[in-house]
């Protein structure tokens, strides 16, 4: 199941790294459980909207299987909570990634659990 609280246990001292090394962080939308059940957006300028983004901005989706294949690079001695919060991220419903941005790249990772959209999120720099 997941909860903030085990989200933040499972990624405790992962760094996603690019040319800085960013935390993971947890992450919920705000949204009515109406809202939440039309996840996935059917477009990533859907996406932008939901997260308060300039809809101009850049935006691709992203595999979630890129995303655990890109945080395993200095990661090397934290494989089994790599693979916990793998595992935990793949319980969610509608699983969905999103980069966001040119340079400093927000990186999304979200799905929905009990009427809510959370998952994580983390920065990616790229010159």
């Amino acid at each position: 199941m997941m909860s903030k609280e085990r989200f933040n246990q499972l990624s405790e001292g992962l760094l996603f790294m690019s040319e800085t090394d960013a935390p993971l962080t947890y992450y919920e939308l705000d949204l009515d459980p109406e809202r939440s059940q039309q996840w996935p957006p059917s477009t990533a300028g859907q996406f932008l909207v939901l997260i308060g983004e300039d809809p101009a901005a850049s935006v691709e989706e992203l595999a979630p299987e890129k995303f655990f294949r890109d945080l395993q690079p200095g990661n090397e001695d934290r494989s089994d909570q790599v693979a916990a919060l793998k595992a935990m991220m793949e319980e969610l419903k509608n699983l969905a990634g999103f980069r966001v941005g040119e340079i400093q790249i927000k990186i999304f990772l979200l799905g929905t659990v009990d009427d809510k959209v959370v998952g994580l999120q983390t920065l990616s720099v790229e010159t």
